[in-house]
């Protein structure tokens, strides 16, 4: 059954606040060696204990809560993963736990809670992320969230994507480069790159106005949606009027879900997104992609060299 957990208190929420979708949909299907060496079955990374403390989905609700109480904060989640999501959410009773029925492409994922939200409180601001990714200065992530909350509500028909500054010509991240930024504004996103070739990479690299993608965004609730509307009108309308009919989920909801036409949220919703700004993240915060067993255990090595040793013996 599909439904969306919630406590009252979220549609108490102020007008016009931060609010947080919080990604946590995706299967982990590269980490799956790795997680059946460790946990004996293939457990999406976002909620392995890499380090035999707090999940990588519980790190990345205390890394926001600064910024974001739970009251305000919204996870989507595979509804085949909806009973270790509420177990890993028991200390956090006030986040809504919002159920996909199925995978129907990260478009689908980001725009089913984006919808919900409006309707609570349309006058939101939205930061967007994933929960898989590594921070090591977490002080410093969230000044360059607020940072990019303070451009985004001085330009509310717009989004702001966080960059963060390379330390290495990575092929297997997606890049951004920013136009030259002007005097008077903010940098903005020329164009995207996805997994570049080695000469590529190395020159993203020695560009001064290279960054990799975080896919961290912040955004008015609504600019996100009209957004969502003018890229993928089919999809976002179809979506909605499942909503309507069945605002809390269920079977009907769910066999209706699974004919949705698949969609990709970098490519056929941010690419064209108009006029993005893009605020960077320092290189000295740390910012990692956990996508490859091998950079895993880098992250890990860096936090806990033991903890590392341990995992690489797996």
């Amino acid at each position: 059954m599909t439904r969306i957990s919630r406590s009252p208190a979220r549609d108490l929420a102020a007008g016009g606040a931060l609010h947080a979708l919080v990604l946590a949909g995706g299967f982990g299907r590269r980490l799956e060696p790795l997680t059946r060496r460790l946990f004996g079955a293939a457990i999406p990374k976002q909620f392995c204990r890499f380090d035999g403390g707090r999940s990588l989905l519980q790190q990345t609700l205390e890394r926001l809560a600064p910024l974001v109480p739970p009251a305000r904060t919204s996870v989507v989640v595979d509804a085949s993963q909806v009973e270790r999501a509420r177990e890993q959410l028991a200390g956090w009773r006030d986040v809504a736990l919002v159920e996909q029925p199925c995978d129907r492409g990260t478009a689908a994922g980001v725009l089913l809670p984006l919808l919900d939200l409006v309707r609570r409180a349309p006058d939101a601001q939205v930061v967007v992320a994933a929960s898989d990714h590594g921070v090591a200065d977490e002080p410093l992530f969230l000044a360059t969230v607020a940072r990019a909350e303070a451009v985004a509500r001085a330009a509310p028909r717009g989004l702001v994507l966080i960059g963060a500054q390379p330390d290495g010509p990575v092929r297997d991240y997606g890049w951004i480069v920013a136009a030259p930024a002007r005097a008077t504004s903010h940098a903005t996103v020329e164009k995207f790159i996805e997994k570049p070739g080695e000469a590529e990479a190395l020159a993203l690299h020695a560009s001064e106005r290279a960054l990799w993608n975080t896919f961290v965004i912040v955004g008015a609730a609504t600019t996100w949606l009209d957004l969502f509307a003018r890229r993928l009108p089919g999809l976002t309308n179809r979506l909605r009027e499942l909503r309507d009919r069945w605002p809390d989920g269920g079977a009907e909801f769910a066999a209706a879900y699974a004919l949705l036409p698949p969609a990709n949220f970098s490519s056929d919703v941010l690419a064209g997104a108009p006029s993005l700004a893009v605020v960077t993240l320092p290189r000295e915060a740390g910012w990692t992609d956990l996508g490859t067993e091998a950079r895993l255990l880098e992250w890990l090595a860096r936090r806990a060299p033991a903890d590392a040793e341990l995992v690489e013996q797996a």
